[in-house]
């Protein structure tokens, strides 16, 4: 369903009495709220979790040699960019097609500093073997590259707004019913309609975990210790 079907739908759910809506555009009173409501609903669904399956996404970029730290523009990404996938990254010589591709390990930022900030790290150039987020989410190599190579593996989108009739959201078409029964938590509360409310309550929780199953890294046992 795109955002004015959700809206219509989100509507019929809540007994709305008149015609369906064909156009969520310029709307005033009730229908504005109910648009709005929805479009809420979408953000709270996708805030909900920080690794949702259908928020990630690909990115293969180069990294620059003696260059440590790269902001999502840098690799390409733009305004779409919310996190770094800190397990999903590989690095491979420019040229080879992948053939000495290795996987990176992630290290967090202030073991990373004391390792590869300090001392003769601070200058020593080779090809990076693990991964860091700083504070401002830019992307650290250790060690510093010493020459080009390619970085590929995945990020995280930021939440996006409705605002098109036709914006359609990104998670799976059985899904979508989430945004309408998130929906009626807004227009129950705000309207003091217990039973739209607790409607919209019961058919949340029951999809969401659902969608839990489906939309979430699935967990797994790690290798023996030794």
């Amino acid at each position: 369903m795109n955002y004015l079907e959700l809206v219509n739908r989100t509507r019929a759910e809540c007994g709305v009495s008149g015609p369906a809506l064909t156009t969520v555009q310029n709307l005033t009173g009730e229908s504005a709220r109910i648009a709005n409501w929805v479009a809420s609903a979408w953000v709270d669904i996708q805030t909900s979790k920080e690794d949702w399956l259908f928020m990630r996404k690909p990115v293969t970029f180069n990294c620059v040699a003696q260059q440590q730290f790269y902001t999502a523009t840098d690799a390409g990404i733009g305004t779409t960019f919310a996190a770094w996938k800190r397990d999903s990254f590989r690095c491979s010589s420019v040229g080879e097609n992948f053939a000495d591709e290795q996987l990176m390990n992630f290290m967090e930022y202030t073991t990373f500093r004391n390792l590869y900030m300090y001392g003769n790290m601070r200058t020593t150039y080779q090809r990076p073997v693990v991964l860091t987020v700083d504070p401002e989410k830019r992307f650290g190599l250790g060690a510093i590259p010493d020459q080009a190579y390619v970085l590929d593996g995945e990020y995280y989108v930021l939440p996006i707004n409705f605002s098109a009739d036709t914006d359609t959201p990104a998670l799976p078409s059985n899904f979508h019913m989430l945004i309408v029964f998130r929906a009626m938590y807004f227009y129950g509360g705000y309207e003091s309609a217990s039973e739209v409310y607790q409607r919209g309550e019961y058919e949340f929780t029951r999809l969401m975990q659902r969608m839990f199953i489906d939309q979430l890294p699935t967990i797994v046992s790690g290798p023996p210790l030794a």
